[in-house]
């Protein structure tokens, strides 16, 4: 007798606790996925049975504050040609199905970034990310990282390329502010013995370790990692960059605009990074320069959506742009300043992005 086929594409996950939302990730793949492995840390809730009546074949890991170690176990496990990581708070939306399904009938040896939504409305706002999600199952791609892992480093001593995609995940894991600060939590303590273990910790480890404080609420803290990293001989591209853009963000959350201003990149702005844009923008009307705030947020409503570090939500920073520009004119002039602030509003409530084009016509008609 002829053994059965391999599978196509396996869909791999971990998953702790997760009864809520698992089935919604599993049926949101059912289209796609001939195999489901889940590997189980630890849940009290039910979710290995749920996973199971949903298909899946559940393996159990013992935590040790390691993500990468979890992710592992299902790759080892997988048998399909491709493996799909996904958590079990994500799902695909069905335009996501068919998409991934051109990807993993094409004969190339690639991996792919697929664009996280940390949403909560459906995938109509949320901060996007370029994140590797697709790759093909071979036994040198594996997770590194304890935290935040990924198989990007792997991918890249194999010499296998990374090619980005318009696919989207929403994620969900997020939207409640109490679970997410736990969620933080946990991280910070993971990264605390990353970053003490070395005394030159890696940049990433460095950026990550800001970004739990930062979600956390201990700004000064935060300021120095963030320091750290952007200072680390090996910071460089993207990571580099977005320590400059979290420095400032940590400055405007202690009201020092002053050193916001001197952060600024020496390139143009039109490369700049929006959330950069906005803060610069922001700083410049409120040390006085008005003027040249106000065309730094025209830049940011202008600039066009891209993958960068830090992610962000274009549809709130462009409306946090409009929110800065009528809080500009609030005492000189209350009629434009209220008409921003409306379009400002309506954006949110619709998920729809503000264009410049829009800021130009209330401009011209106020």
């Amino acid at each position: 007798m002829s053994n059965p086929p391999s599978p196509s594409l396996s869909l791999v996950l971990i998953a702790k606790n997760e009864a809520d939302c698992i089935a919604r990730c599993l049926e949101s793949a059912s289209d796609i996925a001939d195999e489901f492995i889940v590997v189980d840390t630890g849940s009290k809730d039910g979710t290995p049975a749920i996973a199971e009546k949903c298909g899946a074949r559940v393996l159990y890991f013992q935590w040790r504050d390691d993500f990468s170690a979890a992710r592992n176990v299902g790759l080892e496990a997988a048998r399909g040609r491709w493996i799909l990581v996904l958590d079990a708070d994500e799902y695909l939306p069905p335009a996501s199905v068919g998409a991934l399904r051109t990807l993993i009938e094409s004969p190339a040896v690639r991996a792919y970034h697929l664009l996280n939504k940390s949403s909560s409305d459906g995938g109509k706002t949320g901060i996007v990310g370029n994140i590797v999600r697709l790759f093909p199952n071979r036994p040198e791609i594996r997770f590194e990282w304890p935290v935040h892992e990924q198989v990007v480093t792997s991918l890249n001593r194999a010499g296998i390329p990374i090619q980005d995609t318009s696919i989207e995940i929403i994620h969900t894991g997020y939207s409640s502010p109490e679970v997410n600060f736990a969620k933080q939590e946990r991280n910070l303590r993971i990264l605390e013995k990353v970053t003490s273990a070395d005394e030159a910790p890696h940049p990433m480890a460095l950026f990550l370790h800001g970004g739990a404080l930062l979600d956390l609420g201990r700004i000064p803290e935060a300021l120095e990692f963030y320091k750290r990293c952007a200072l680390s001989s090996e910071a460089a591209g993207g990571i580099a960059q977005g320590a400059i853009v979290r420095i400032c963000t940590c400055l405007a959350a202690l009201k020092r605009p002053a050193d916001i201003l001197a952060c600024l990149p020496a390139e143009p702005p039109a490369s700049w990074h929006p959330e950069m844009l906005l803060l610069a923008g922001e700083a410049m009307i409120q040390t006085g320069r008005v003027t040249e705030g106000i065309t730094l947020l025209e830049d940011c409503l202008a600039s066009p959506n891209r993958a960068l570090i830090p992610a962000y939500d274009p549809v709130r920073i462009k409306a946090r742009c409009v929110m800065a520009m009528a809080l500009s004119f609030e005492k000189t002039n209350l009629k434009l300043a209220v008409s921003l602030l409306k379009l400002a509003t309506t954006s949110i409530q619709q998920g729809r992005e503000i264009s410049i084009g829009e800021v130009t016509s209330i401009f011209s008609t106020d």
